[in-house]
């Protein structure tokens, strides 16, 4: 707990105690924020493993839609290939049994479109089954590549791992350090910065630098820049409401003259 610093046989006021603490209170919450904004942000080698990943995964995930709908093409194309024979069949069995010219020449006129129709299907299977062949040796060097580079990006991906091990450990010490320094700050000082907290992004305190609120750039008012120097009370800022305070004032002692 801080100990209530005498300057001249004076004791330091409850109100200086508090804002000595809250200020610390701020620092181990800017720990906290700091330390679960590097977990949540993989560095640069990561983030590049991450990216090359997804960016395989998704050509793997596009050569694996292409095979399936070459395979589907195939069945159609094969399922029209035995149609177009059937009516090759069917045609060369009507051509014995025409009596006219006119007839043959209307026979031999499916004939021929039933052959380039089979003909065409049949080059139609052979470069799917080409294409499907090249995927399929493709997929099968994709998958295989992703176990090699899993193993050389190992040691990487662990030492990421462990780093995130050691942020969570210190995330947890710190919320230890703040709950036992709230525990030491009077409950309606404690609430108000808690309510500042949450609702100023994580920014509950604020230094006056040269007369003005360090975060919002509010000029201070010389009567208000006296109360906070004087660090007898909780002083909020103006305009953004927050906690203020000096540096000099967090180690003046209560009573000593302060001049504007």
């Amino acid at each position: 707990m801080v100990q209530g610093h005498t300057r001249q046989g004076v004791e330091v006021s409850k109100a200086q105690q508090d804002l000595v603490l809250l200020v610390r209170l701020q620092g181990v919450y800017d720990s906290i924020a700091a330390s679960i904004a590097e977990r949540n942000s993989p560095p640069p080698e990561i983030r590049e493993l991450q990216e090359a990943s997804r960016l395989r995964q998704e050509e793997l995930v596009e050569m694996e839609r292409q095979l399936t709908a070459h395979e589907s093409e195939i069945t159609e194309v094969r399922r029209k290939q035995a149609e177009w024979e059937l009516e090759l069949q069917h045609f060369q069995k009507q051509k014995s049994a025409v009596t006219n010219e006119r007839e043959f020449t209307a026979v031999i006129s499916e004939i021929d479109y039933a052959n380039k129709a089979i003909e065409e299907t049949g080059a139609r299977c052979r470069e799917l089954e080409a294409a499907m062949e090249q995927l399929g040796r493709e997929i099968a060097e994709r998958r295989a590549a992703q176990g090699v580079e899993e193993g050389t990006h190992s040691e990487i991906v662990a030492a990421w791992d462990r780093r995130k091990e050691e942020l969570l450990k210190r995330v947890h010490e710190l919320s230890a350090q703040a709950k036992a320094i709230e525990a030491e700050i009077q409950p309606k000082h404690r609430a108000r910065f808690l309510r500042l907290l949450e609702s100023k992004g994580g920014r509950a305190m604020s230094e006056v630098v040269e007369g003005s609120c360090s975060l919002c750039h509010f000029a201070l008012r010389p009567h208000l820049q006296q109360r906070v120097r004087r660090c007898e009370e909780i002083i909020d800022c103006e305009h953004c409401h927050r906690i203020l305070y000096t540096e000099e004032s967090l180690t003046r002692s209560v009573g000593e003259t302060v001049d504007v």
